[in-house]
């Protein structure tokens, strides 16, 4: 059975999303605090719903401590006017956000398709396809990425980034395109494509700030230039 954590000091809201879970016959783990959360969390969940704002340790900070070992699906609450918030839990690690009030339905059909991805990504027995570029190696079917043979801890929508920007090299994408090609949908912050970018030469370039592989074109959007093998 499928199961997913809910990380909320708000009672209410994790007992209502987890109503709403139960109908898809999903299993709900819940916790109040990060603390509880990292004592319960092992690798029988498949994705977090994480609120930002808690007590003691934020959801922030309990994403970073994650990340440092565990690539499990994470979805953020955020308030509607915490756009900053959520900009800063994208870059620690975050799949995906939803704002407060929030629909339940779309947070179900939110949590079920990042689990689907996260699936698809990981599992099967199919051979891995692997391409390479500089110091660089991507294994598609596993959603890994390797920097040096070193496993550089790539989140979900920065491989559909990094991929979508190969599929189309030395095409130069605008913010636009690529919101609605990764994230599918352009309701979403051009602001979110500048923090993912960056995010993502951290972990690919040899240095970020002068990149070799995504760069900016200024005024138009981004490009990859890169010796794709």
């Amino acid at each position: 059975m499928t199961k997913v954590m809910i990380v909320d000091d708000e009672i209410e809201i994790a007992d209502m999303i987890e109503d709403f879970l139960r109908l898809e016959n999903i299993e709900v783990i819940k916790a109040k605090s990060a603390g509880e959360a990292l004592e319960r969390l092992d690798g029988s969940v498949e994705l977090l719903v994480m609120d930002i704002n808690m007590d003691g340790m934020n959801g922030i900070e309990l994403c970073k401590v994650i990340r440092e070992d565990n690539y499990v699906p994470i979805i953020f609450l955020t308030c509607n006017n915490s756009q900053n918030d959520m900009l800063l839990g994208l870059g620690v690690g975050a799949d995906d956000y939803i704002t407060k009030p929030f629909n339940p339905v779309e947070l179900v059909a939110r949590i079920k398709a990042n689990i689907r991805r996260s699936r698809s990504y990981n599992g099967g027995n199919i051979k891995d396809e692997i391409i390479t570029f500089g110091d660089i190696a991507i294994y598609k079917k596993r959603y890994k990425v390797f920097k040096n043979q070193v496993d550089v801890g790539i989140t979900t929508k920065e491989f559909n980034l990094l991929m979508f920007l190969i599929d189309n090299a030395y095409i130069v994408l605008s913010r636009d395109s690529i919101l609605t090609s990764v994230w599918g949908d352009s309701f979403y912050d051009e602001n979110l494509v500048n923090t993912t970018v960056k995010r993502l030469r951290k972990k690919i370039e040899n240095n970020s700030e002068n990149p070799e592989f995504i760069k900016t074109i200024w005024g138009a959007g981004y490009v990859f230039e890169g010796e794709v093998r």
